[in-house]
C-alpha cells in the first residue's frame, strides 16, 4: 500500500480538457450523440441532496477500492445504465516519464487482451493531470487480500483458481 497523499478530486477546472485515448475499447453502452469516440461528455461534478458525487466521464465516482503506488481505483456506476465499474485513477503529475511510458504500455495491452479471467479496459479518459482507465468490476477482489482475510483455501477451490492463472498465462503466451 502506498502513504502517498490521496488524488485531488475530479472536478470541472481539472478535467474540462479532457480527452479519450484511442476511444473506447468495449463500452459498456453504445455511444450516445453527446459521447463519440473523440469527443467525450464534460467531465463535473453533480450533487445529491445529501453528497457531493464526483463524475468522470458518464460514471458517477463511488468510493475507494484499492490503492497502490501510482493509482487509486474507485467503484462507480455508468449513469445510463447503472452498471458497476472500476475505475483506476493515475495522477499523471506525481509519476516520472518512465512511470508514465510504463502506464501507457499497460493500457495499450490492455486494450489487445480478451479473456473471461481478464478484467476488460472499457474505457481510457486522459485529462492534463490525470488518467482513468474503466474496467470491469471484479466484486471478488484480488487473491492476495482473499487470502489474507480467509487464510488457506480449499484444495478443490484453489485448484479450480490455479487453473484460471493457468489459462490467462497461456494465453497470455499465444499472443505474443
Amino acid at each position: 500500500m502506498s502513504t502517498r497523499t490521496p488524488l485531488p478530486t475530479v472536478n470541472e477546472r481539472d478535467t474540462e480538457n479532457h480527452s479519450s485515448v484511442d476511444g473506447f475499447v468495449e463500452p459498456p453502452v453504445p455511444p450516445t450523440k453527446s459521447a463519440s469516440r473523440h469527443s467525450l461528455p464534460r467531465c463535473r461534478n453533480s450533487f445529491t441532496s445529501t453528497e457531493e458525487q464526483p463524475h468522470i466521464g458518464n460514471y458517477r465516482l463511488l468510493k475507494t477500492i484499492g490503492k497502490g503506488n501510482f493509482a487509486k481505483v474507485k467503484l462507480a456506476r455508468h449513469v445510463l445504465t447503472g452498471r458497476e465499474v472500476a475505475v483506476k485513477i493515475i495522477d499523471k503529475t506525481t509519476n516520472s516519464e518512465t512511470v508514465c511510458q510504463k502506464l501507457f504500455r499497460e493500457v495499450r495491452i490492455m486494450k489487445i487482451l480478451n479473456h473471461p479471467n481478464i478484467v476488460k479496459l472499457f474505457e481510457v479518459i486522459e485529462t492534463e493531470k490525470t488518467l482513468y482507465l474503466v474496467m470491469e468490476y471484479a466484486s471478488g477482489g484480488e487473491v492476495f487480500d482473499y487470502l489474507v482475510a480467509h487464510g488457506r483455501m480449499k484444495e478443490k477451490e484453489a485448484r479450480a483458481k490455479f487453473r484460471q492463472i493457468v489459462s490467462v498465462v497461456q494465453y497470455c503466451h499465444q499472443r505474443r
